[in-house]
């Protein structure tokens, strides 16, 4: 690791003792193994050990307890997460956090079954060391859970209304936001899974969580406009209101790939992007600028004569989220690749290594150069085929950026930039049937990317997507080395009983506790409950 946890609290006895400990230990272990060396292979092992799908995955046997040690993980997880951009994992400190909170309120309501004074408090002590944007969250969820009257939206805007009622010292808005805004960020990168519900905010929702952000920027005198705020803003904004088409993504994702590309994929450890100006519709890019065309619809004064210029090196990768549709399989493949949720974002995107200099007149124990690894920032969103419904997303967005103490000018630009996140997002009607899931991949020149290729064509990232898919449907003909690499991944995640299908290779926690007679995916009886010994 990069810290020595004894700076923080001596390991506890025993250590670990429950599931979730043991899962720190070994992201810090593969957190480090990926700084050592950052490859696709350690990618995946990284969010697969953060990606839990399903309500029921997580067995919570073990000791029932919260402690500083535990803390101190979790912070330096939070912190590495952030420097090299994993924002699965980051995302599963929050759920993690959310476990134990749930754990812990439901032993403090056991406490006089179990003969307990009932002195002991409901608040996790241990959690007062937790970075701020954790802290916040926890104090939100755990009010949350405890009152149960309110959404955990209006809950979140509430601890922070009381806090500011008491005091608004300089010091302490500017925690506040600071906590708040990086929370805003980190949950905007939820992956789709059941477990992440809460946070599906609704339009109504995000507007208030929004305008709370704007309120507590500018009382922190922090402009929109100025890095690194103008960027997370940008982010937060686009990963919520894109996530929230359709009602968030609640369906299979899944790819349609050739025999051949299928057979080739378990060799190469390869996916390949066509560069946008490439891809299959000749129409691609012009239909969000032709919509401003016409401002009948736009009633704010500074949404005008908008610059769609790029102002990056953008890839696509598409995936679909109509699952066995004959059609697409004719179209683009007979091999389905399928997916519970967006984990794909961060298996797709190109690993790359920051090379960093300490600054001039700087002295402490940090060497003068170093590395550091980085994720590449992905989009994933839904494609919209209603001009109808794409002018009401743009509506709403332009009064998310008028909520922010910004000139109107400020306001243009920042719309401007903000648009290059929505300029693919949105195709003619004629391409509906597909119902395309998209991924945007952001690139730059000049950067060092690994186990990347770039030609004029194509960006080939190595990857580890078209082994380990959550199911598969065709006659792949890779089949044998997906079920080997697939068998070896359950069995070192196993937690609890699972469903899973012979056929589709799908594996469901949820569906273990009512055992249907057919897979839900692909139809089969050929489906049995797994039962190891951990």
């Amino acid at each position: 690791m990069l810290i020595d946890t004894k700076e923080i609290s001596e390991k506890p006895e025993g250590w670990p003792k429950n599931r979730r400990e043991w899962k720190l230990d070994i992201l810090c272990e593969r957190m480090e193994e990926f700084k050592n060396n950052p490859t696709h292979k350690n990618i995946e092992i990284l969010i697969a050990l953060a990606s839990e799908h399903d309500m029921n995955e997580t067995s919570g046997y073990g000791l029932v307890r919260i402690t500083e040690y535990e803390v101190g993980l979790i912070n330096y997880l939070y912190i590495v997460s952030t420097a090299y951009q994993i924002n699965s994992v980051k995302v599963y400190l929050y759920d993690l956090i959310s476990e134990a909170t749930y754990i812990h309120k439901w032993m403090f309501n056991m406490n006089p079954v179990l003969g307990k004074d009932g002195n002991e408090d409901q608040f996790v002590e241990a959690y007062n060391g937790l970075d701020l944007p954790l802290k916040l969250y926890y104090l939100a969820y755990q009010k949350f859970i405890v009152e149960k009257n309110d959404d955990f939206a209006t809950q979140l805007i509430t601890v922070i209304r009381e806090v500011l009622i008491v005091d608004e010292d300089d010091e302490l808005i500017d925690s506040i936001t600071y906590a708040f805004v990086s929370m805003m960020n980190d949950l905007s990168y939820m992956r789709g899974s059941k477990k992440q519900s809460i946070w599906k905010f609704s339009k109504e929702e995000l507007s208030l969580l929004f305008e709370l952000e704007a309120e507590l920027l500018k009382k922190n005198n922090e402009s929109p406009m100025e890095r690194p705020t103008k960027g997370v803003l940008m982010t937060q904004i686009s990963n919520f209101i894109l996530k929230s088409r359709n009602g968030y993504n609640e369906d299979y994702i899944c790819k349609y790939l050739p025999i051949e590309v299928a057979r080739e994929s378990v060799k190469n450890h390869q996916i390949w992007m066509k560069k946008t100006t490439l891809l299959n519709d000749e129409r691609e890019q012009r239909v969000i600028p032709e919509l401003f065309d016409d401002k009948s619809w736009i009633t704010y004064k500074w949404v005008d004569d908008i610059d769609f210029t790029a102002t990056r090196i953008y890839y696509v990768s598409s995936f679909s989220k109509s699952v066995n549709n004959s059609d697409m399989q004719d179209g683009y493949g007979q091999c389905l690749y399928g997916y519970k949720n967006d984990r794909i974002s961060e298996l797709i995107a190109p690993i790359g290594i920051w090379h960093l200099k300490k600054k001039k007149g700087i002295e402490n124990d940090v060497p003068d150069k170093m590395e550091r690894p980085f994720i590449s920032q992905t989009l994933a969103f839904d494609v919209i085929y209603d001009v109808e419904e794409a002018k009401r997303e743009l509506t709403y967005l332009f009064g998310i950026i008028d909520m922010f103490n910004m000139s109107n000018a400020d306001k243009k630009n920042f719309l401007e930039e903000i648009m290059q996140y929505w300029i693919l997002s949105v195709k003619d009607a004629k391409w509906s049937g597909e119902r395309e899931r998209r991924y945007v991949i952001f690139m730059y020149d000049n950067y060092d990317y690994r186990e990347t290729e770039i030609d004029d064509i194509f960006l080939k990232v190595k990857t580890s997507i078209f082994l380990t898919p959550d199911f598969i449907i065709g006659k792949n003909p890779s089949r044998y080395e997906i079920l080997y690499q697939l068998n070896a991944k359950r069995h070192a995640l196993y937690s609890r009983e699972y469903m899973l299908c012979k056929n589709c290779l799908l594996q469901d926690y949820d569906q273990a506790r009512k055992m249907p007679e057919k897979c839900p995916v692909c139809g089969s009886k050929n489906v049995e409950l797994i039962i190891e010994d951990e």
